[in-house]
């Protein structure tokens, strides 16, 4: 018997694999290394603008947060980590409802079904979601605008749960361009 679904009958399939899929992740520590150029007009990496920063990323009062661990393959001083546990302290839970909850991302974007990617198009912006077809988890997004493109890899551990494995982001701000680089890895369940 041949299923044929409708982009939107997918998109509640992709929310539901996600919705479950945060609920893993939420069992999980891991380090994510961010490496940060400033590019020249002609998209190249213009010689000692490579930046990094490390994070722990963590989970606190049920949100996920960066927690700074070092600069530049450094620690942190004394100072900067006393900084950094003083804005974890007086982290609260976020009511933010910024974020378009993916179930209804067809209110405001018209949706592309295209094998096993599901497009989302809203003038200037198109988020493009591939996902495993049998359990429609998403494996890998990405958002394009005029300014940034946005590619984010999922890794799938033992236990089902995707957790980010690379970000790679390409950016204008201004006169300002600039490629932005993230890897994941020491995944730790709680």
């Amino acid at each position: 018997m041949l299923l044929l679904l409708t982009a939107l009958e997918v998109l509640q399939f992709i929310a539901g694999a996600e919705e479950r899929q945060q609920d893993l992740r939420s069992r999980y520590t891991y380090r994510e290394l961010q490496e940060n150029w400033r590019l020249d007009p002609y998209g190249r990496i213009i010689p000692g603008s490579h930046k990094t920063k490390t994070y722990e990323v963590l989970l606190v009062s049920g949100q996920r947060h960066r927690k700074l661990i070092a600069r530049d393959g450094q620690p942190l001083s004394a100072e900067e980590q006393f900084q950094v546990e003083e804005d974890l302290r007086r982290l609260r839970p976020s009511n933010d409802t910024r974020a378009l909850p993916l179930r209804h991302l067809a209110d405001s974007h018209q949706l592309i079904l295209r094998d096993n990617a599901l497009e989302a198009v809203q003038s200037g912006k198109t988020i493009q979601l591939i996902f495993d077809p049998a359990d429609h988890t998403i494996l890998e997004q990405v958002t394009e605008t005029n300014t940034t493109r946005m590619r984010l890899v999922y890794r799938r551990l033992p236990d089902g749960a995707t957790l980010p494995s690379r970000i790679e982001t390409d950016f204008v701000v201004g006169d300002i361009r600039g490629r932005q680089l993230s890897t994941f890895d020491h995944y730790t369940a709680n």
